[in-house]
């Protein structure tokens, strides 16, 4: 198993992320982009030589890529200018994946961007996931949905899409939140359809604090046979780097 960690939580600037990452005992930084992301080094040649140094450096790997404002131009939305936008950001992240290493790209559907229930298996949503899908798999990458639906529902919206580089990123903590048994999706969903896992609890709370039953997600983890990242996407309490070393023992715990 790998322990990784949303890099904002780091609480520092970009070029001290990845060495306060390995102080900190971590195998490896999620990168996250915000609305601004053309900034971000990533959107850039010089930017992409940046993070690869730092990484190199550090001895840190990249775990994956999070572009959080996805949400706002996903496939689904009317816009189609919008929609393209996001369809041309995933494309490029994807493009950019091998040269760091990188397997799966987080793609979000949340806010005014979550799918509708009722939109599970919409043509425009298939198609978008399809057309980003052919570009992440030409670049050995997958694109791994973090949403508000439940296990089959997202089951039914994969398995419509039928294209082995679309999985799922799951996140206990949320699914927790919405009212789903966790361990039992974990193992609904099982290896074909995990492509990575977030680490989360309930209500902003260290690992093991919230609602979340992390000794038989633990376990539900164990029987699927997950053995990649588990990457930290829990809140900063107080000092963040006690925080976060708070976390990821726990998480190294839950592993063993």
């Amino acid at each position: 198993m790998k322990f990784g960690i949303r890099d904002g939580m780091l609480r520092v600037p970009f070029e001290e992320r990845f060495q306060k990452a390995g102080e900190l005992g971590f195998d490896g930084v999620e990168l996250c982009l915000g609305g601004d992301y053309r900034q971000h080094p990533l959107f850039s040649d010089e930017g992409v030589e940046l993070a690869l140094k730092l990484s190199e450096e550090a001895g840190v790997a990249v775990s994956s890529f999070s572009p959080g404002a996805f949400t706002g131009v996903s496939y689904l939305n009317p816009d189609d200018e919008k929609r393209r936008e996001g369809i041309e950001k995933l494309n490029h992240l994807s493009s950019v994946a091998p040269q760091f290493g990188v397997e799966v790209i987080l793609t979000p559907f949340f806010g005014g961007g979550a799918i509708p229930a009722d939109r599970v298996t919409d043509q425009r949503l298939i198609d978008g996931v399809r057309e980003t899908a052919e570009t992440a798999a030409e670049n050995g990458v997958a694109l791994a949905l973090e949403t508000t639906l439940n296990a089959e529902q997202h089951i039914a919206l994969i398995d419509a899409a039928d294209c082995g580089s679309v999985g799922v990123y799951y996140d206990m903590g949320n699914a927790t939140s919405a009212g789903y048994d966790s361990p039992s999706e974990i193992r609904r969903l099982g290896s074909k359809y995990i492509s990575q896992i977030h680490m989360k609890d309930t209500g902003g709370n260290h690992l093991g604090e919230g609602g979340v039953d992390f000794d038989a997600v633990g376990q539900a983890i164990k029987e699927i046979g997950y053995n990649s990242w588990l990457v930290l996407e829990t809140p900063v309490r107080g000092d963040a780097d006690e925080s976060n070393r708070k976390n990821l023992a726990f998480t190294r715990r839950l592993a063993a």
